[in-house]
């Protein structure tokens, strides 16, 4: 009997650094946005300091957030390390016992169906 737990691996989904990268390239983008609408509509300026805040908080947030997903990933493969992935060597070994008991249980029962009262 084997656990049927999906395992996560380092080449399933997308990856940290590409994630961040690609936030980083939308955020890039977004200030050189704010910058050029700030140099062709003066009048708007009241937004770009906004802006730029609230690009720095998304920016600061991810990192945030990729690093704690990054310490839970590093927690997961110590566990798994210490319990080798699985569960299934300690299922047969109760398996294993609880079939011992049910033999030793079945053995009680000839022996006390064999053994007279009066004895």
């Amino acid at each position: 009997m084997t656990d049927q737990q999906p395992t996560p691996s380092g080449t399933d989904g997308l990856s940290k650094n590409l994630v961040f990268a690609a936030v980083s390239i939308m955020i890039v983008l977004g200030l050189a946005g704010v910058v050029l609408l700030h140099l062709f509509r003066p009048d708007a300026s009241a937004t770009l300091v906004q802006t730029i805040v609230q690009f720095a908080g998304i920016l600061t947030t991810l990192v945030t957030v990729l690093y704690g997903l990054g310490k839970v990933g590093d927690r997961i493969e110590v566990v798994r390390k210490q319990t080798n992935g699985t569960l299934s060597a300690l299922r047969e070994e109760i398996e294993r016992k609880e079939a011992v008991i049910q033999q030793l249980h079945g053995e009680k029962t000839e022996l006390a169906l064999k053994v007279s009262p009066d004895a």
